[in-house]
């Protein structure tokens, strides 16, 4: 029966990856969620240690033998499963951080390659094919993981804590390499330049959505965000006056009334870990003839620990009328949330709600 089970899986192997890398994604997008971010990257690195492994060994056992045992056979199907289950469930929880620290307008390039990894997965069938995507699947997780986990190591956001994610990714997949390399030289002679491409493709979409501000600021991301019309400091708490609250399904633009000469205050609180310091950024912009035209900036000083976020705003005054977004961004540029609304100018202004902070 054993050797029934075996001989499908190896005849469906392909599919059965497929469906691995379906449930470890389902299964941390639910899991990951309910995690503290410290403890979520303990499981990361855990599981791209073992994901390393579960390749390196597979490798390892894919030396020719003329009669290969049960034992071998079995672990060479499952040692690739294994792999993509838990790089499926690596990628699960990176889509959850983020879009979590983003818009999708923005993370988009990052779901896309996610999607295009899913497809590659049931085109990836011989070992030599086999390995590159895996080689491949587990450098694209390692970068997105160094580019998660070294801001919390060192505190801090910037195109210089990217740029060393990106040195660490690199000389990590060079000492994989290199210890293929030593146990079969013959088996990765054959798949090493293809890896080496499609590393560099990787490398190249990465670095080039950083510096255009694509790649999401995590682990920064926007806890709330709205446009009100009072703001005032009362002990710890802020009082903000807003128009009549909105349903917690209401995902269009804010609507707000303004009489003549007003000032409106863009309220964000942005959560960061302990020990965290950046500075953020409120851009406000006008949408004029079908593109933003940028209408001011502040920027401030953040630093993380409060778990409903880092609270700060900005305001301005006479907004004119039509749509406006504030977009709440680092100081170089990369986006953690929006507040979109539109503004109409009335005669009489609507009541007004206090709301605490």
């Amino acid at each position: 029966m054993f050797r029934k089970i075996l001989a499908w899986a190896q005849r469906n192997e392909q599919h059965l990856g497929a469906f691995v890398f379906v449930f470890g994604f389902i299964t941390d997008i639910i899991t990951f969620v309910f995690l503290d971010i410290s403890l979520v990257n303990l499981v990361f690195a855990a599981y791209l240690a073992a994901a390393t492994l579960a390749i390196f060994l597979f490798h390892t056992l894919s030396r020719a033998t003329k009669r290969p045992s049960v034992a071998r056979r079995t672990a060479l199907v499952l040692l690739p499963l294994a792999a993509q289950y838990l790089i499926g469930n690596m990628l699960s929880g990176f889509l959850i951080f983020y879009t979590k620290s983003s818009v999708l307008a923005v993370s988009w390039p990052f779901v896309v390659l996610i999607a295009l990894v899913f497809i590659g997965n049931e085109w990836f069938r011989t070992y030599k094919d086999r390995l590159i995507f895996l080689i491949t699947l587990l450098f694209f997780t390692a970068y997105a993981y160094a580019i998660f986990a070294l801001p919390l190591f060192v505190h801090s956001l910037g195109p210089l804590v990217f740029l060393a994610s990106t040195a660490l990714s690199v000389l990590a997949l060079a000492i994989f390499l290199f210890l293929l390399w030593r146990v079969s030289k013959a088996r990765l002679a054959e798949s090493i330049i293809p890896i080496i491409g499609s590393c560099l493709a990787i490398l190249i979409v990465m670095v080039t959505s950083y510096f255009t501000g694509l790649v999401p600021p995590i682990p920064l991301s926007l806890k709330e965000g709205a446009i009100y019309h009072g703001l005032s400091r009362q002990g710890g708490d802020y009082v903000l006056l807003s128009e009549e609250k909105r349903a917690w399904w209401d995902f269009g633009l804010q609507e707000v009334h303004t009489a003549p000469g007003e000032t409106l205050y863009a309220y964000a609180a942005v959560f960061a870990p302990i020990r965290f310091g950046t500075v953020v950024v409120h851009h406000w912009e006008r949408h004029v003839e079908g593109k933003w035209v940028t209408a001011g900036r502040v920027s401030f000083p953040i630093s993380g620990g409060r778990q409903e976020g880092y609270r700060g705003y900005s305001a301005r005054s006479s907004l004119e009328p039509g749509e406006w977004r504030v977009s709440v961004e680092t100081s170089n540029g990369q986006v953690i949330g929006q507040i979109r609304f539109s503004v109409e100018a009335v005669a009489q202004m609507p009541l007004l709600r206090e709301e605490t902070h």
